[in-house]
C-alpha cells in the first residue's frame, strides 16, 4: 500500500491486490451532517443524489446505462462525517469508469428541474425511514444523545429543510466542501499505472480550499426520546458513551460488542432471544468518530414484554460490569475478530472503503497486519476495564411504541 499527496491537498491511496480482476475506486469527501449549518441540514445527502442526475456531457440515463453496460457498479453514501462516491468494475474498464465518476464530481450541472424531482425522491426516502420503526428508533435516538448538536439532525434532513435548499446553496456548498484538502481518492484491486495517472490528472487542478474547521466535540446526554407509531412491536435503543476511532482500545471495543450483542452467541442474544424467546431482532453495535464514540443496543419486542426485556438487559449488563468477561470468552472473541477482519477485507471494495475512510477522517491507515497483532495481544483485564468504563455511563434511551396504550407501567 502507498499514498501520495498532490499539491492541492488531494490524497491518493493505492492498495494493489495480487490476482484481483476487479478495481474499486472511491472518492471520499469530508462532507456530512457535521459539516452542515442549521440552514443546510440534509444538503450533503441531496448533493450525493444530484451528482447522478447529469453532467455537461452525460444525462442521468446515460450515466446509469454506461455502468450497466460495463457490468460494473456505481454508488454513493452519505454519513454523519463524510460522503463517498465509488465504482467497481473489471480491471479493463477501470480507467473509463473513473473518468465518468470524475465527470459526475466536477461537471454536474445541478439542473433546477432535476433538483426539484430529486427533492421529492429524498422526501420519499425520509418517509420510508418514518415507516420503518427499526430505523426510526435509531433516528430519534440521536435526539436523546446529542440534543441541540448538529449530530442530532438526520443525515437525510427533514421535509422542511430539504424543500428549502436551493441550487445556489448547493453550488456554494460544493465549492467549499469538495476541495482538494478535504478529499481522498482510494483505489484497490488490480491497479494500473494508467489509472493512477488518470486520477492524478483529473484531481490536480481542483482548488485546494480553505483549511477545514475542526468539529467541536459534542456533549453526550442521557435523555429519553419516545415516538408513537402504528406498529405491532415496541422498539428500543440504549446508547452509551464509548471511545473514539483514534483510541488504541478500538479492538477491545469490537470484542466487547461481539460479546454483548453483535453475534448469535452473545450474552443478550442468548438470554433474550434464545432462552426467553422475547425478540426476533436484537443486536448491538458501536459508532466511532475522530473525537468520540457510542455503543448502542437495539431490541424489537412485544409491548407486553418490553419491561421484561429491559429488566434482562439491566441484569446482564450489571453482571458484565461486576464480573467481566471470562478468559474463555475473550479468547473466543479474539478468534471472532481476526476471522471477521480477514474475511471482511478480501474484496477490493472493502479495502478501498477502509483505506479511504481512515485516511480522510483519521489521517492514517493502520495496516491490517498491525490490527490483527493488536487483537492477538488483547488482555482480559483490559477488555473488562473498558466494559466498566462504557457501561458505567447512564444510557440515553429511545422508544418507538404502538399507538395503543397497552403499557401499564411508565417507561
Amino acid at each position: 500500500m502507498e499514498w501520495m499527496t498532490l499539491n492541492n491537498g488531494v490524497r491518493i491511496v493505492i492498495e494493489p491486490i495480487e490476482g484481483a480482476r476487479s478495481t474499486s475506486t472511491g472518492v471520499f469527501v469530508k462532507a456530512g451532517t457535521r459539516t452542515e449549518s442549521s440552514e443546510e441540514i440534509g444538503i450533503s445527502h441531496l448533493i450525493e443524489h444530484m451528482l447522478f442526475k447529469g453532467t455537461t456531457t452525460r444525462s442521468a440515463k446515460e450515466i446509469a446505462s454506461f455502468f450497466d453496460e460495463l457490468g460494473g457498479s456505481v454508488n454513493a453514501f452519505t454519513s454523519k462525517d463524510h460522503t463517498c462516491y465509488y465504482v467497481k468494475t473489471l480491471d479493463e474498464h477501470a480507467v473509463v469508469a473513473f473518468d465518468v465518476l470524475a465527470d459526475m464530481l466536477f461537471q454536474s450541472v445541478f439542473n433546477e428541474d432535476e433538483l426539484e424531482k430529486e427533492k421529492r425522491v429524498v422526501l420519499e426516502e425520509i418517509k420510508m425511514y418514518e415507516d420503518t420503526p427499526e430505523d426510526l428508533v435509531h433516528e430519534i435516538l440521536a435526539d436523546a444523545v446529542y440534543r441541540d448538536d448538529v449530530l442530532a439532525q438526520p443525515i437525510l434532513g427533514t421535509e422542511e429543510s430539504v424543500l428549502s435548499l436551493t441550487r445556489e446553496q448547493i453550488k456554494r456548498y460544493v465549492e467549499k466542501r469538495y476541495s482538494g484538502n478535504q478529499m481522498v481518492v482510494s483505489i484497490a484491486g488490480h491497479v494500473t499505472d494508467e489509472l493512477i495517472e488518470a486520477v492524478k490528472s483529473r484531481f490536480a487542478d481542483i482548488p485546494s480550499g480553505e483549511s477545514s474547521k475542526e468539529s467541536t466535540r459534542p456533549v453526550l446526554y442521557s435523555d429519553k426520546a419516545v415516538k408513537r407509531k402504528d406498529t405491532e412491536q415496541a422498539h428500543l435503543c440504549w446508547n452509551f458513551e464509548a471511545i473514539s476511532a483514534k483510541d488504541e482500545r478500538l479492538p477491545h471495543l469490537a470484542l466487547m460488542n461481539n460479546a454483548i450483542g453483535a453475534t448469535m452467541s452473545s450474552r443478550l442474544f442468548q438470554s433474550i432471544r434464545e432462552e426467553q424467546g422475547l425478540a426476533y431482532s436484537i443486536y448491538s453495535y458501536y459508532t466511532t468518530f475522530d473525537d468520540h464514540g457510542t455503543f448502542t443496543i437495539y431490541v424489537g419486542t412485544s409491548p407486553d414484554t418490553l419491561e421484561q426485556v429491559e429488566a434482562i438487559m439491566d441484569r446482564e449488563l450489571a453482571k458484565l460490569k461486576g464480573e467481566g468477561l471470562t478468559e474463555e470468552e475473550v479468547d473466543k472473541g479474539k478468534r471472532q475478530l481476526k476471522g471477521s477482519l480477514v474475511l471482511g477485507n478480501e474484496s477490493s471494495s472493502a479495502r478501498m472503503n477502509r483505506n479511504g475512510r481512515n485516511l480522510l477522517l483519521l489521517d492514517e491507515i493502520e495496516p491490517i497486519e498491525r490490527v490483527l497483532d493488536k487483537v492477538e495481544r488483547i488482555q482480559t483485564e483490559e477488555v473488562n476495564r473498558l466494559i466498566q468504563e462504557v457501561l458505567n455511563h447512564v444510557p440515553a434511551k429511545s422508544y418507538v411504541l404502538p399507538n395503543e396504550e397497552r403499557l401499564e407501567t411508565e417507561l
